[in-house]
């Protein structure tokens, strides 16, 4: 069982702009550093052109888990962030998989950069997978949590960047 995942998020800037912040390698470091993660790095970055390869990497406090997914994990757990951006139509489009190391639990799913009035649209489409019998749904449920917060975050930044 999956527990899904849908999110908008409107950027007064072209899907061109927010694109070329979303390849960046300074912009993804202080995106990462400003939403308080543990250890951040941009582990690989990869563009040519219309087509990227981003890896993100950046560790969570224990302490700020529930405290029955916590008991699950030894240590602060490890999130690794790979996005696939390529060129679609007037946009953008991105396969994305998270991946929590040391731990039966997953996201993953596909964004979209789309023009729209005054800008650009993000959509987030994703699911989180947790294959633990009885948990695995209140876990994906915490997961799912989890991301929406870190893309209230990045997105809240993005747009700081894009005013600059």
């Amino acid at each position: 069982m999956a527990t899904p995942l849908s999110a908008t998020h409107q950027f007064f800037a072209t899907p061109a702009s927010v694109y070329a912040l979303f390849t960046d390698r300074s912009f993804l470091q202080a995106r990462l550093e400003a939403g308080g993660g543990q250890n951040p790095s941009v582990v690989r970055l990869d563009v040519d052109g219309d087509k990227a390869t981003v890896v993100i990497r950046q560790s969570i406090p224990a302490s700020a888990l529930p405290s029955m997914v916590a008991s699950m994990i030894s240590g602060d757990p490890v999130t690794e962030r790979t996005e696939n951006w390529r060129a679609d139509g007037e946009g953008y489009r991105a396969d994305f998989a998270v991946v929590i190391k040391g731990a039966p639990a997953g996201f993953k799913g596909t964004m979209s950069l789309t023009p729209s009035a005054g800008g650009s649209t993000l959509s987030v489409d994703g699911r989180a997978e947790v294959p633990i019998p009885l948990f695995g749904g209140k876990i994906e449920a915490v997961v799912v949590e989890q991301v929406d917060a870190i893309l209230v975050k990045e997105n809240a930044y993005t747009e700081r960047a894009l005013s600059a």
